[in-house]
């Protein structure tokens, strides 16, 4: 009796240790764009607490503003030279490349050893991780173009148990079979100007979330329109696509949302960054003194830290309020999405004006005292990820940079 006792508490103890192990950083579960599906910026794994230098960098031909993804002892990411990457997280060294007819400003998903992206050739690709097959392509609808020189990224895909969820810049949000490619379902969003009352299709560039059958995506213009601002953050049904409801804001949203179980966070580019709740969509608080926020906000123990690009600060604001605790001086624009390990964040500098001012800043989280920088190089519109003590960011110098 005794001897059953211990083998069913060993094996117990075995089957923990495997669900812990699948959600753990660089196993063979989940990668993606902010570190996990709810978009909260937040890794498990820790970053770099001290500062020693860089510990690789590997050149590509283009800008690298997809943000890389780690996923089994492998970096994922793609870049302007229309590639995808992926390369040795230890060495540095290339294990495949995939070559698109387009710059991939997105940044893959990757789940069961599949990497999905949107590449600027219109078209929705999926690859097996370990040797960079193709297994299956989709050609999206229209066109996919950036709206302006701020316009930096495409929707980067939400996954679930069957389905990719992405936005294309026509207008129309995919859910894609993640096995098969075959269409699901497809959304075609539309846009009322309130000035004109026309229907505009609108610009997909945010990334969505997927959780609890819901799809939470950001709209950040008109198609045809370019010069309109408005925008806004929708819900829909993951089963259908069908809306459930659409904020109240009409800001232009180029960043993605962020969740908690209350409450979705964005920026906007006219300014601010709101929670609106995340069973209605109706504002629950904006603060209107952040400027120009295209950086998507993360969020850890009640805090949210966003980057502002007029202000060139890292910010922290109370989730429940939207008050400021406290402004990190970055003295360069922040585009690029802040992440935390939670006892330091971690953020990425550009300056539009001025090349090879591109800075990384270490901050803890609690207090915003800063803990170590680094100028690497060129400016830095992609967002960092983190593994085991290593960052690892894309720069416009055409490098994937290891910092540790």
């Amino acid at each position: 009796m005794q001897r059953s006792h211990v083998l069913l508490t060993c094996c117990l103890l075995l089957i923990i240790g495997l669900a812990l192990s699948g959600c753990s950083p660089g196993s063979k579960g989940i990668a993606m764009f902010r570190g996990n599906p709810q978009h909260t910026g937040v890794y498990t794994s820790k970053g770099p607490t001290e500062l020693h230098g860089v510990k690789w960098k590997f050149k590509t031909e283009g800008r690298v503003r997809s943000s890389p993804v780690y996923y089994d002892q492998a970096v994922y990411f793609g870049s302007e030279d229309k590639n995808l990457y992926a390369v040795n997280a230890e060495t540095g060294e290339q294990i495949w490349k995939f070559p698109t007819k387009g710059a991939i400003l997105s940044s893959p998903t990757i789940k069961n050893g599949e990497v999905y992206f949107l590449s600027g050739d219109n078209t929705f690709y999926a690859l097996e991780a370990a040797t960079g097959k193709m297994l299956w392509s989709f050609k999206i609808e229209g066109t996919n173009e950036a709206r302006d020189d701020y316009d930096y990224w495409q929707s980067s895909a939400a996954i679930d148990e069957r389905n990719v969820y992405f936005g294309g810049g026509n207008g129309i949000v995919y859910a894609l079979d993640a096995t098969t490619g075959k269409v699901v379902w497809r959304q075609h969003l539309h846009f009322q100007n309130p000035d004109t009352y026309k229907d505009f299709p609108v610009i997909l560039h945010s990334s969505p979330i997927v959780a609890s059958g819901i799809i939470y995506i950001g709209i950040s213009g008109f198609i045809y329109d370019l010069q309109a601002e408005p925008g806004n953050v929708l819900a829909l049904d993951a089963k259908t696509g069908k809306q459930i409801w659409t904020s109240e804001l009409m800001q232009a949203v180029d960043s993605s949302p962020a969740i908690d179980n209350y409450a979705v966070y964005f920026g906007m580019r006219n300014g601010g960054i709101a929670a609106i709740d995340i069973k209605t969509g109706k504002t629950l608080w904006r603060d209107h003194s952040v400027q120009y926020d295209l950086s998507s906000p993360a969020i850890y123990n009640g805090t949210i830290f966003s980057g502002s690009s007029d202000q060139h600060q890292l910010l922290a604001l109370d989730a429940s309020t939207g008050e400021a605790k406290w402004a990190f001086p970055t003295y360069a624009a922040v585009h690029a999405s802040p992440v935390t390990d939670g006892k330091i964040v971690y953020c990425a500098s550009a300056n539009s004006y001025v090349e090879e001012t591109g800075y990384v800043y270490a901050v803890d989280a609690e207090t915003g005292v800063e803990k170590w920088n680094l100028q690497i190089g060129g400016n830095m519109i992609s967002s960092p990820t983190l593994n085991d003590g290593v960052l690892y960011v894309g720069n416009d110098d055409f490098n994937l940079y290891a910092i540790y």
